[in-house]
């Protein structure tokens, strides 16, 4: 039998000082107004991060104020929708309950007529 070794991950490195070139995936990221490293790197990019203009401190307390006030609101909304579901699924669990315990009822019950018809037929048999 042949063993193969596996051979070790070659780590590759990058060999340039520029940043990677924007890709495909890269320009679908950045049409659904998301980041990379790549767009990022762009001239583009670049340039205009040098221009954003940067906000007062009470702006920027103001737009924290109003990001929080969000995410609280954002967490609340899902606090009462994780709250029905756990009610939710403790009724189904008593539900199950219930009804593992009325087909071992039922399986009983049966098993008792079918022991009742066994013995009625044996008796009739000896007759």
């Amino acid at each position: 039998m042949h063993k193969f070794k596996r051979s070790r991950p070659r780590i590759t490195h990058c060999e340039s000082d520029q940043p990677p070139l924007p890709t495909l995936i890269d320009a679908k990221i950045a049409h659904n107004n998301g980041t990379s490293v790549a767009i990022e790197s762009t001239k583009e990019s670049l340039q205009a991060s040098k221009t954003v203009p940067t906000h007062s401190l009470s702006e920027i307390i103001e737009q924290r104020t109003r990001e929080n006030g969000r995410l609280r609101h954002e967490l609340a909304h899902q606090q009462r929708k994780q709250a029905i579901e756990l009610s939710t699924l403790e009724k189904v669990g008593r539900l199950v309950a219930e009804l593992r315990h009325t087909l071992r009822e039922h399986k009983k019950l049966e098993a008792v007529i079918d022991h009742d018809f066994g013995k009625s037929g044996a008796s009739e048999e000896a007759e």
